[in-house]
């Protein structure tokens, strides 16, 4: 018993030890220059990526970072920092070495430069940092933020690829920090990247004369580049990625948000798109994800997705409209898609180079080859042949142009190629249709008889499903040829639902023969049915059966295809590259060539229908919103019309189907998310005219200055307005400051609800200096609970009594107000305020909260207007 006793205590004695002795804890070491380096105070805000990469390591790593401003690999070693770091190393540490910036100045003007003993110096510290038994990772420099004419430069000549060739010769692990950091500058565009760079106006106390500085990075910008860093480790695979923290989806990011951000970093960042001499590859594909990121923009309200469409598409489009890298004589129907690119720039920038550049595009319609009765030809190399493919590369472009340029005899072309598709593609028994058809009946792959292709390739039907839905959204109302439209996207929603997978909710590839041995769920098919079923049933074009489709369909998407790629990143698996006929390494068209293709997450195809899909079903519904509102926008007595681009005079400003900076577009959307539907008013308000409606909203009255004949507020009208509002109606006033707006005549109506808008004009603004127009939120605010900074310039302030009441004041004078009268709401503020300029993202700068705000808001009217109806309804019993 003593010799058990004594064995067990010495044990005890180990185990303690253990617990107390720790093991050696594990260090990350950074080598680098000023874009890495910890900063002073008074260099703040200029901020070092090393200083964000902390926020990644895991709980108990230790991060040392020695970088210093202005060093290059010589004067690291010259200046003893090289000593400190080999003298601290140990087993199992790692070793981060980023330098260029300032090696490139060293010799700059003799031949070679400092290039060779850059290498060598790399080379250096890579083999005495694994004597140590410590592992390097050597990463090229940041980008500069250096644009020419709208593109982004690398102005480190040789020196990422020679950190390259080192990591290559010595099997080194390397991050190209330089690609990944020009391709997150040109996505943001010229301007947009000024804000991850140390740029300040006059007054700052440490650069009280300003700074612009395109090397250094503020906060922001240090935090990008940090999550570049780490989502390049994960996706790479390296060793340190075993210690950097689990990085859990941001649940308060869309899914569309997130394939967003996967989108602008990983997609077309090969040579066919980033060669500065040749120039980017024309390609549809692009289109697709492009239109898929302004959906995501509309949705989010974030102008970064917007200037990376941009910035693109003017990497193509010079000023006088051509189109770089754009072969009309090739006759290839997949050339004409980013058209709806083009005209959506148009739409909102008003800049003549992007309509010149589409009126090429219908340039190349016009001539392009022909079946007998009209269909257009998939391509030019293939004759005689109409794909379901190529009814969603031209259609909406097509139909989006005639009705910007006032085409009419475009509907009916349009109508036409739907049915001549329909007509021949369609399978009478499954309602389905083929890939393709073949007028002349010579190809291999066509049926002798029918001329259609063999199968029912999924993502072909899942290109004419989507060209159905947003043809339709430029199709005139009173068109004959709409209702046909319908019931071709009926009969054929009606057909892809039959085949939707119970299993899974998504859709297989050939899409009647799910159990046959290597056909597989497919990712881009699944996503446009889902768009196409989701904006169809929004739009009424389908029945309210289809939502149990959709909501099965979306939940498969997420859980067949969607793969975490970082905390605000997901991938998209299981696309497949291509699928075609015919062509010069000839596909057949059976089942197994289908089967043959390629595939692999991220691609383009799948990645835009997965943008356009979850763009729609995130914003409209989710959840769905079963009580519908009518919000009423008077064009009345704001009454502006303007020569459009077809040369006719038109009602522009403040209007719902105004894309441009003074539309409401963007606000439009948000009230339909909400479940309202629009309606705009071009008659007196009066309780006749207002029937039906929930809301209703007079933006800046005209003037004399704005209309020849205004529509003034006549007593009248007042009288039948403020019954409207007694009877339960919710009316907003979004007035304008003093000069820009009938204020005498429209506080006739006004002064019911015991508001006077006064001959003022406050928080005016001088250019970009955006400060000026900042209105603060005061805790507690009944309608903005969460918006703390709105941006409101230029308005007219308010004299109130009762019922009324301010909402916000700013310096004793009040900004906004409501009151209730009767059974219903007035809200009155003395600016447009919500039109496109101030809540698309696009210029104001992210710590203003208009879009934000915006969604409250829409939610307070709609929730009035419940409100108001419910008192109704308590009254009548």
């Amino acid at each position: 018993m003593k010799w058990e006793y004594t064995g067990f205590s010495a044990l005890c004695i180990l185990c303690l030890c253990s617990f107390l002795i720790a093991p050696p804890q594990q260090t990350i070491w950074m080598m680098g220059d000023s874009t890495m380096a910890i900063k002073a105070d008074n260099k703040r805000p200029e901020t070092g990526w090393g200083e964000g990469f902390a926020a990644y390591l895991q709980q108990g790593v230790q991060l040392k970072n020695i970088a210093k401003n202005g060093k290059s690999t010589r004067s690291f070693m010259k200046e003893g920092l090289w000593d400190q770091v080999f003298q601290g190393l140990k087993a199992g540490d790692y070793v981060i070495i980023q330098f260029g910036h300032n090696d490139q100045k060293i010799n700059k003007d003799k031949a070679g430069g400092f290039l060779p003993e850059y290498k060598a110096n790399l080379a250096y510290f890579v083999k005495e940092i694994r004597s140590k038994k410590a592992t390097p990772i050597l990463l090229s420099p940041i980008a500069r933020r250096s644009f020419v004419n709208g593109q982004l430069q690398d102005t480190h000549m040789g020196y990422p690829q020679a950190v390259k060739k080192v990591a290559d010769s010595l099997g080194v692990e390397f991050i190209d920090m330089t690609q990944r950091s020009m391709a997150q500058l040109s996505s943001m565009g010229e301007e947009a990247s000024k804000g991850l760079f140390l740029h300040l106006p006059a007054g700052h106390q440490n650069y009280p004369k300003g700074v612009e500085d395109n090397t250094h990075l503020n906060t922001h910008g240090a935090n990008q580049i940090a999550g570049l860093v780490a989502s390049a480790i994960r996706e790479q695979g390296l060793s340190i990625a075993s210690i950097l923290k689990e990085q859990p989806l941001n649940s308060d990011i869309s899914y569309g948000e997130k394939m967003a951000k996967t989108a602008m970093a990983k997609l077309f960042t090969d040579p066919s798109f980033t060669d500065t001499v040749k120039g980017p590859k024309w390609t549809y594909d692009m289109g697709v994800v492009l239109e898929g990121l302004l959906a995501v923009w509309q949705q989010t309200g974030k102008g970064e997705y917007y200037h990376y469409v941009q910035n693109w598409m003017d990497r193509f489009v010079s000023e006088d409209g051509q189109i770089r890298n754009y072969k009309p004589d090739e006759y290839n129907i997949d050339h004409i898609k980013n058209g709806t690119v083009l005209l959506a720039l148009y739409e909102v920038t008003g800049k003549q180079k992007y309509l010149k550049a589409a009126e090429q595009l219908v340039g190349q319609l016009k001539t392009h080859p022909r079946t007998k009765e009209g269909g257009f030809w998939h391509k030019k190399i293939y004759p005689y042949q109409m794909w379901l493919d190529g009814l969603y590369m031209a259609q909406p472009f097509y139909v989006r142009y005639a009705r910007i340029m006032n085409k009419p005899e475009i509907y009916e072309d349009v109508l036409n190629q739907f049915e001549y598709m329909e007509n021949h593609a369609r399978d009478a028994k499954t309602g389905l249709l083929y890939h393709g058809w073949d007028e002349s009946r010579k190809e291999r792959w066509s049926n002798p008889q029918s001329g259609q292709s063999p199968h029912f390739w999924a993502r072909g039907m899942g290109w004419f499903s989507m060209a159905l839905v947003d043809v339709l959204d430029y199709y005139p109302e009173e068109h004959a040829g709409r209702q046909k439209l319908i019931a071709i996207l009926q009969r054929t929603m009606a057909a892809v639902r039959k085949v939707q997978d119970p299993k899974t909710g998504v859709w297989y590839d050939i899409m009647d023969l799910p159990n046959r041995e290597g056909n597989y769920v497919e990712a881009s098919a699944s996503s446009m049915f889902v768009y196409a079923m989701a904006k169809g049933l929004r739009k009424g074009y389908l029945d309210a059966s289809y939502r149990q489709a959709l909501d099965k369909a979306y939940q498969g998407l997420i859980k067949e295809f969607v793969r975490p790629a970082a905390a605000d990143r997901i991938d998209l698996e299981k696309v497949v590259t291509v699928s075609g006929l015919g062509g010069k390494k000839y596909r057949d068209g059976s089942f197994e060539y289908y089967m043959s293709e390629p595939v692999k997450p991220n691609d383009p195809k799948g990645v835009g229908a997965f943008l356009l899909a979850s763009a729609e079903v995130e914003a409209f519904h989710q959840p769905a919103i079963p009580v519908k509102y009518k919000v009423t926008l008077d064009n009345y007595y704001n009454n502006e019309v303007k020569k459009a681009a077809d040369g006719q005079l038109k009602p522009y400003h403040y209007l719902w189907d105004g894309e441009d900076n003074n539309g409401f577009s963007f606000l439009g959307r948000l009230f339909e998310r909400q479940g309202a539907s629009l309606a705009t008013l071009r008659a007196p308000g009066n309780l006749n005219n207002l029937k039906g409606s929930s809301v209703y909203i007079i933006v800046d009255p005209d003037t004399e200055k704005e209309a020849s004949h205004p529509n003034y507020m006549a007593e009248t009208d007042a009288e039948g307005i403020s019954n409207w509002v007694k009877a339960g109606g919710v009316l907003v006033l979004l007035l304008n400051d003093a000069g820009n707006c009938d204020l005498d005549k429209i506080n006739m109506l006004s002064q019911r609800f015991g508001i006077t808008f006064n001959q003022d004009s406050k928080n005016r603004v001088k250019g970009r200096e955006f400060s000026m127009g900042a209105i603060a939120v005061p805790a507690g605010n009944p309608v903005f609970s969460k918006s703390q900074q709105l941006y409101i310039k230029e308005l007219s302030t308010m004299q109130l009594q009762a019922p009324a009441t301010p909402l916000i004041t700013n310096a004793d004078a009040v900004i906004m107000a409501t009151a209730r009268y009767g059974k219903g709401t007035v809200f009155a503020l003395g600016d447009p305020w919500l039109y496109n300029e101030y809540v698309d993202g696009r210029k104001l700068p992210p710590d203003f909260q208009n879009f934000q705000a915006a969604n409250e808001w829409v939610a307070w009217l709609l929730q009035q207007a419940t409100e108001n109806k419910q008192s109704i309804n308590l009254n009548k019993n």
